[in-house]
């Protein structure tokens, strides 16, 4: 018996039992040419086979196929659409963790995978409009030129972001020259751990330009169209499904 051969089935029934058992087609379908096997009422698409053989493919020295990888690849799909068959017979997706894990992820993925599919089509009117209403996240951060006396840790000339003063003289530091004006100075802390800073300059945070933060744009609607896809469904299901609770919280 072919044992190698057996694990890598087992290990293929786990990820594909989780999409094919969440994200299944509807079980009505209206026939295809696409499919090139049929397992039960289910096709076995030309874009899984053809994806599969370019995998064998791609294995082989100079990425030729052999004569029987056809035949042995399309056996393959069709052992795997059996397997998926029986491991749902079993309820191997009910009693199985890594399993339910895996169905998670998988849905997860989907979710996500499709969103970001949507989100990469969003209209330049749709992105601009993302970008206006998310101006914050598109600003640079306040930069400050400080001088310090008295302080144990000294400060690095030039400009300094809030988090570099923050990691060498606290957030109190920080607050203190958010409030200030140039020339202005303010004394921190208390007896010998007593000193003074002074502002010498500021640079305030401002928005970048859209065409310049473009790609920061579409990456972050697609982050955010993604999670909301995740949140969405998920409450979608809640109000579907009969959820009953038996413990207190």
């Amino acid at each position: 018996m072919n044992r190698p051969w057996l694990l890598a089935v087992g290990m293929l029934v786990g990820a594909a039992l989780a999409v094919y058992f969440i994200v299944r087609l509807p079980e009505t379908r209206e026939p295809t040419s696409d499919a090139v096997a049929w397992v039960s009422d289910r096709p076995i698409s030309r874009a899984s086979y053809e994806n599969a053989l370019q995998a064998v493919a791609s294995d082989r020295k100079g990425g030729a196929l052999r004569a029987d990888d056809r035949a042995r690849v399309l056996e393959r799909l069709i052992d795997q659409e059996l397997l998926i068959d029986r491991a749902i017979e079993l309820g191997l997706h009910e009693r199985d963790p890594q399993i339910r894990n895996q169905m998670v992820t998988a849905m997860i993925d989907f979710l996500v995978r499709r969103a970001e599919d949507e989100a990469a089509a969003v209209s330049e009117t749709d992105l601009r409009a993302f970008y206006q209403t998310e101006a914050f996240r598109f600003e640079r951060r306040a930069q400050y030129r400080v001088a310090v006396e008295g302080a144990v840790v000294p400060l690095p000339g030039g400009w300094l972001l809030d988090k570099e003063i923050e990691q060498r003289l606290g957030p109190s530091a920080v607050r203190k020259v958010a409030e200030l004006e140039a020339g202005e100075s303010a004394d921190i802390g208390e007896g010998e751990r007593r000193y003074t800073i002074r502002l010498l300059e500021r640079q305030d945070g401002e928005r970048v330009p859209f065409e310049e933060a473009r790609e920061a744009v579409e990456a972050a609607y697609s982050r955010e169209r993604s999670e909301a896809a995740v949140r969405e469904f998920l409450e979608l299901a809640r109000k579907r499904t009969d959820v009953r609770i038996e413990v207190e919280r």
